[in-house]
């Protein structure tokens, strides 16, 4: 019976809120509307729907090349990607990563509207419910806002540029377009709700936990420039019952060395599938950065392998090569140690950093032999966390904050592509289908 309740959600989701309009679509008023309390619980722990991130974000970071032969058989909105188009989306093609991370609104619209109603539903658990909704709520208008939008507040930050914003699943009810400002403040209000009804412990890492809101919120406030605020929900994730894996320990032998739901993983989401951008014959590693990666840094044998005598991505913490883009607990001491050094607190962010680089590193060299400053930290950072989908967002923060301005380039069929990392940038256009849809 619950597999049968799982199935139709997932039809009255996919009907309902297909690429094909997703924003404004009438949904088909034969399929079942949602009723019971576990149904709603289906819909939010439809892993799925809900633990999944951009693919763009990939797209664009530098992290990894192309050849010809495969950017040939791209599909032109990835063709567009490649070649840093802020406009990728052809006006008849599926918008995937905008419609994908509206479907996870919606999903979590769905049952608000519904608690809203005050259904007759024990207390305690229609909390816990309300909590995960606004959490993945959060969770998908942060993963549009780095791509649609500029920082709040900061450089190259426009009222002209506005995603579309949604509080509610009925259809044709709300149809505004707000600009960065307003959907912060619904992401953090919506996280900082959510955290008093969410549990400490969660039967898999794919769902919401307490921990995981912190976590969310620290990469959300470093992302912001407050450093102050990522430190102190960073700091909430060293009181839970994480511990960082001793790269020293694993076995180098096995496929992936790395296990699945490790004792790092706080939350767990992965990229959209693609296999035709991210797998390990398609996506090759630039050879600098592989030098970079110094004999005794436990990270390249993990992370890197030869494939046609280039380095391609072997996997890490999905267990396999699909792309996690979650938040482990190798994230957040990172995130310490860098908010740390910014607050001019270098005794502590140096602690931070040693705390992690101890369990990534074969005879770690001494660390007063080390000279940790921001461009360290930040270099560690970089590879910890390639191929994690996080390399976008930072580029962006750091051209807004530290006017971090450097050139991106790719070769596409003899012709050099350059991407200036200017703030105004990384805005990507909302896709014309979605406009026509206003």
């Amino acid at each position: 019976m619950k597999n049968l309740i799982k199935l139709v959600l997932l039809t009255l989701i996919i009907t309902a809120v297909g690429c094909e309009g997703f924003l404004d679509e009438k949904p088909n008023k034969s399929i079942l509307v949602p009723e019971t309390i576990e149904e709603f619980e289906a819909i939010i722990d439809n892993y799925d729907r809900l633990n999944t991130s951009p693919v763009l974000s990939f797209m664009f970071a530098d992290d990894y090349w192309v050849d010809n032969s495969t950017w040939a058989n791209f599909s032109p909105w990835q063709q567009n990607a490649y070649k840093w188009s802020d406009d990728p989306y052809l006006p008849n093609e599926s918008t995937l990563d905008f419609s994908v991370m509206y479907r996870k609104i919606f999903s979590a619209n769905v049952i608000l509207d519904k608690i809203n109603q005050k259904p007759d539903w024990d207390q305690n658990r229609m909390a816990h419910l309300k909590s995960r909704a606004l959490f993945w709520r959060a969770h998908g208008y942060f993963e549009l806002a780095v791509l649609f939008l500029p920082i709040p507040e900061q450089a190259g930050d426009s009222q002209e540029i506005r995603i579309p914003f949604r509080t509610t699943a009925e259809f044709g009810v709300q149809k505004e377009m707000e600009e960065s400002s307003k959907i912060f403040d619904l992401i953090l209000a919506d996280l900082n709700e959510a955290l008093p009804n969410l549990p400490k412990a969660t039967n898999y890492p794919t769902q919401p936990s307490s921990y995981a809101a912190h976590a969310l919120l620290a990469r959300i406030y470093l992302y912001l420039g407050n450093e102050e605020q990522a430190i102190f929900h960073a700091n909430k994730i060293l009181e839970g019952n994480f511990e960082l894996l001793d790269y020293n320990d694993l076995n180098f032998g096995n496929a992936f060395p790395i296990p699945l739901f490790n004792s790092e993983t706080i939350l767990f989401t992965n990229m959209i599938s693609q296999s035709s951008v991210s797998r390990n014959t398609v996506a090759f590693i630039d050879s600098t950065l592989v030098k970079s990666f110094k004999e005794n840094d436990l990270r390249a044998a993990l992370i890197f392998e030869n494939n046609r005598g280039a380095s391609s991505f072997k996997g890490n913490y999905t267990g396999r090569q699909d792309i996690f883009t979650g938040i482990a607990l190798d994230e957040i001491f990172l995130i310490l140690a860098e908010a740390n050094f910014r607050m001019g607190n270098n005794e502590s962010a140096t602690e931070n950093l040693l705390k992690l680089m101890i369990k990534r590193y074969q005879d770690l060299a001494d660390p007063s032999e080390l000279s940790i400053d921001l461009e360290f930290i930040l270099e560690e950072r970089r590879k910890s966390l390639l191929f994690r989908g996080q390399r976008w967002m930072d580029l962006k923060r750091l051209s807004v904050h530290d006017s971090f301005f450097t050139t991106l380039k790719r070769e596409v069929n003899g012709e050099m592509i350059s991407f200036e990392t200017q703030p105004e940038n990384f805005i990507v256009k909302v896709p014309q289908r979605q406009y026509d849809l206003q």
